[in-house]
């Protein structure tokens, strides 16, 4: 009466049907009734189920047959005896764990069908000895995905986001992970829950996709009281192409004016899945000018893969340059000033996709990166020698960033939201034109864009949003600030409200705001006020 112990995933003939109906009898008797997605999902069921009565050491389980009645699939199934068992010199748990590592192994390498089964099997004793044996069934590739809706996104670009390239061997992990993948994409949404059938050892994904206008065009306007106490007209635009070519590809360009002579430049390009790697290189460029003190450019050039469906790693190679504008030798003194070269290597991991945030839906996204490297300070010819004395001409750099962004719905149509970061930078020569620049819309609301300077920092960004359309909310907020810089530390915070209304080609913003410091006492003369449009196309 021994039976060979199967561990089993099945294949019932010609191309599957979506919602298969089983029965799944025990031992003659019906156990349960499921409807199934597809047979890969009742193959999977099964498993699971048989994988379970191993552990609890029913060795003898086993599929007598397969039958198909109208149109359910009823599967017999034989649980038999518990035993002890020693396999390949492995006995209990750990002949299930081989088991399901190896067929693990097989099912995400192009055997979605495979199965086990212990040969040569003796009992002696209520214990059961045998040899494992792998059937590995039909090798399986991936065939090209039927898409039920148009969509104008190349589909090479679709396959290599969610890794079901056509003729790549078939993953069950990766099918099933499909829902995840598609949220590294901001332009693309699944509308139902995918669809798999098998045919002449090919799998066809079936994929519901809608693409999102993910593109925005944004223009922010602040007024803002420069020390001399007139009103000073600052604000930003800023260009993201999520889908350049309708090929993935990505395009940053930010321009910001911050103050009456300090600008900010910065532009990002991303190429995703290069010569059809996994691999997606990266290209940045920021310059800053410091009205008529400085002006500091970083390149930047790395490239990213995902490590999981939804963590990603980044590494990037930095090479900074600051030049001094002024050769005031006071003012150079007094604010810390020097030429410098800097060669930086980042890793960087991250999750999550942050233009989520502008609906009302639950999101989270974050972010860590360590860098490290070497600072060279360069001889300003138009500095006396003795300016250099004291200081060392090459050390080493060291910058950590971390931030978290989270999208929590408390009530019927409340959210709220909550941006955490923070940044210390650590070098025995850090100078002023290489701090961190917080202040203004996107980071410490009610003080000058640019305006605070700092070492170390954390910043809270908390935001309780009443949304009265998807993407239309009133909100106030509080942002809390905590930095060192220069051996002398501060808190200062901003308060405010504002409201995000949607039109029908993007969103248009208000925002008030003002701010508490030791240096800048709260005053509602002191406000600032904030416009901003962002056209999605």
């Amino acid at each position: 009466m021994q039976r060979m112990i199967i561990l089993l995933v099945f294949v019932y003939a010609g191309c599957v049907q979506a919602q298969v109906k089983s029965q799944l009898f025990v031992d003659s008797k019906p156990y349960e009734y499921y409807p199934f997605q597809d047979s890969l999902a009742l193959s999977a069921h099964i498993r699971s189920l048989q994988i379970k009565w191993l552990n609890d050491g029913y060795y003898f389980t086993s599929r007598d047959s397969i039958t198909n009645i109208l149109d359910t699939i009823n599967v017999y199934l034989h649980k038999g005896d518990k035993l002890d068992v020693q396999i390949d010199g492995l006995s209990g748990k750990r002949v299930i764990s081989k088991l399901s590592k190896s067929l693990s192994e097989y099912v995400n390498n192009g055997y979605p069908f495979a199965s086990m089964k212990i040969d040569s099997v003796r009992v002696n004793d209520k214990t059961l000895t045998g040899k494992l044996v792998i059937q590995p069934g039909p090798e399986v590739i991936y065939d090209s995905a039927q898409f039920l809706s148009p969509i104008k996104t190349n589909h090479k670009y679709v396959y290599q986001l969610l890794d079901i390239v056509p003729d790549d061997e078939f993953s069950e992990k990766g099918y099933k992970k499909i829902n995840e993948k598609i949220k590294r994409s901001s332009f693309l949404e699944l509308q139902s829950p995918t669809d798999l059938s098998f045919k002449n050892k090919k799998a066809k994904i079936f994929l519901d996709i809608k693409e999102q206008a993910s593109n925005t065009f944004q223009g922010v306007v602040g007024l803002q009281q420069v020390p001399s106490g007139e009103t000073s007209v600052v604000g930003n635009i800023d260009l993201d192409i999520q889908n350049l070519f309708r090929s993935g590809k990505q395009f940053q360009f930010a321009w910001e004016r911050f103050s009456e002579q300090s600008q900010r430049l910065n532009i990002f390009y991303k190429h995703p899945f290069l010569f059809d790697s996994k691999i997606t290189p990266t290209f940045s460029f920021d310059l800053l000018k410091q009205d008529t003190t400085f002006i500091t450019r970083n390149t930047g050039l790395g490239i990213q893969a995902y490590l999981s469906p939804k963590i990603g790693i980044s590494l990037v190679y930095e090479r900074a340059v600051g030049t001094l504008l002024s050769t005031d030798i006071e003012n150079v003194s007094r604010s810390g000033l020097a030429d410098f070269n800097r060669t930086l290597y980042k890793v960087e991991l991250f999750e999550g996709n942050k233009s989520y945030f502008r609906n009302y839906a639950s999101s989270i996204a974050w972010n860590i990166s360590i860098s490290g490297g070497r600072k060279t300070i360069d001889r300003n010819l138009s500095l006396p020698d003795t300016y250099y004395d004291s200081i060392q001409l090459s050390t080493d750099y060291f910058r950590m960033e971390v931030g978290l962004d989270y999208q929590l719905l408390v009530l019927k149509r409340q959210s709220f939201f909550h941006s955490l970061s923070a940044g210390s930078l650590i070098n025995d020569e850090l100078l002023r034109n290489e701090l961190f620049r917080i202040g203004g819309l996107n980071s410490l609301r009610g003080f000058n864009e640019k305006s605070i300077f700092a070492q170390s920092y954390m910043l809270s960004r908390a935001e309780f949003r009443s949304y009265f359309e998807n993407e239309s909310y009133a909100y106030l907020f509080y942002d809390q600030l905590i930095l060192a810089a220069n051996e002398k530390k501060d808190a200062p915070f901003g308060i405010g409200l504002g409201f995000a209304l949607a039109t029908s080609s993007g969103q248009f913003s208000f925002a008030l705001a003002v701010g508490d410091s030791e240096t800048q006492p709260i005053s509602f003369s002191a406000m600032k006020a904030h416009f901003g449009y962002i056209s999605k196309f």
